[in-house]
Parts: structure tokens; sequence; C-alpha cells
């Protein structure tokens, strides 16, 4: 399987590191290419979701969003993300959505933190867009 680099290298989890607006940007413009695409846990490369689940909340895909400790995450909005586990008891506390309440969402391949899923109103999964990788088109498959 030929994959290419990560949608933008993985944010490390210390403090103080955030996506750039510039980055932030290039993730935009990497997700409105035409769907098709699997996309897959940065850290082991198993297939999470697909471009073809995304899905846009409150009229947009991608968000941007600070936690209580200050981490800022860019994070797209997917209808289903097979390789995502969700773990944790659904929270209302801190959530970004109204009407949501939380859990995270693990790769269910290697546990690395990818977002949240949200239940309520409408359920959905929020991806950390830094933690995915998106597959190459392989014209020789």
């Amino acid at each position: 399987m030929n994959v290419m680099s990560p949608l933008i290298h993985t944010l490390r989890e210390d403090a103080g590191t955030h996506a750039t607006p510039a980055r932030v940007a290039d993730l935009e413009a990497l997700l409105e290419q035409p769907a098709g695409r699997r996309l897959l846990c940065a850290a082991c490369r198993a297939p999470i979701t697909g471009d073809r689940e995304r899905l846009a909340i409150g009229g947009r895909h991608v968000h941007r969003r600070t936690n209580p400790a200050g981490f800022v995450f860019t994070f797209g909005c997917f209808r289903r993300a097979p390789g995502a586990a969700a773990r944790g008891a659904p929270t209302t506390e801190h959530t970004w959505f109204p009407g949501c309440a939380w859990r995270f969402a693990l790769c269910r391949s290697c546990g690395a933190h990818l977002g949240w899923v949200f239940s309520g109103a409408r359920a959905f999964f929020a991806l950390i867009l830094e933690r995915l990788a998106a597959e190459e088109e392989d014209a020789d498959d």
C-alpha cells in the first residue's frame, strides 16, 4: 500500500504546540480534493474512515476548538469511522457542540487518540486532522 505523508505532520501533545493558521489552510485545501481516499491513522497507518464519510456540522466540515487546558485542535467531522473506537463515559462537560455528549475516539489498531465521538442530536466523529494520513491513490492497483 502506497501512503503519502500525514495531512500535516503529527503535532506533539507537548504544551504550546498548536496548528498555525497556515497549516489549517493547508488542511482545508487538502480536504477540498475529490472524495474517495481512505484516511488512515498517522501513527500506525490503519484505516480509520474515508473522505466519503465527511460531514458538515454547523455548516462546516472543519472546525477549530480550544479545550479547557488551552490545547487547540483542528478536526473534521465524519459520519462513520470504523477504525476508531469510542472510549470513556459520555459527558456533556466542556462540549463543543451543544446538546451533544462526547467520548474519546482512539485508533482500534494502536490506541492513538484520534479525536472524539459525539452523540445526542446527531452522532458523528470529530477526528483531529493532524492525526490522520490520506491514502495515496495508486494507478497500478
